[in-house]
């Protein structure tokens, strides 16, 4: 399940991350307000620059830093990517899949082995700040994920009419 890149390959590097409509993202801070149909969709794509990467068993599984996207409401928010399949992956030929972490202040990461402890259980945000959790792809760039990329806009804008006219 490993990124096939050093901690000196990833470190200061930005990429994209593209969150999926449709695959449960939720609050997980306790005053998060009830969540609407927009919500589901989690944050627009955004840029991360990646602060540290996360090992677990000597395999490099996951990133974290901060939201580096000026113009986006989650600017400057630390967030936490970890990969959900076994395959060796990259951010160029070998996308993969991820768990998403967001929040305002910098996420506790916990690695165990996947016998061990579940990836969800990896995590533990602040509940008294901003979390969102969900799932997405990380990428070089757009361009390494077009089709999904494509597809993820076009259901977004599709959710937003709805929204606007119902």
């Amino acid at each position: 399940m490993p990124l096939v890149l050093s901690h000196r390959d990833c470190v200061g590097r930005k990429l994209f991350v593209l969150p999926y409509y449709g695959y449960g993202w939720h609050r997980e801070d306790a005053p998060a307000p009830a969540q609407t149909r927009f919500d589901l969709l989690g944050p627009e794509p955004f840029h991360l620059k990646v602060d540290e990467c996360i090992n677990c068993e000597s395999l490099t599984v996951g990133i974290s830093g901060f939201i580096h996207e000026p113009a986006h409401k989650l600017d400057g928010f630390w967030c936490c990517c970890l990969l959900r399949h076994t395959d060796d992956a990259d951010f160029t030929e070998r996308t993969s899949h991820y768990m998403v972490w967001i929040a305002q202040k910098k996420l506790s990461v916990d690695p165990a082995p996947y016998h061990e402890k579940a990836l969800y259980e990896w995590v533990t945000p602040e509940k008294s700040g901003f979390c969102l959790c969900g799932y997405g792809t990380v990428a070089e760039s757009a361009d390494w994920i077009k089709e999904i990329y494509e597809r993820t806009i076009s259901t977004r804008r599709r959710v937003e009419n709805e929204m606007q006219s119902g």
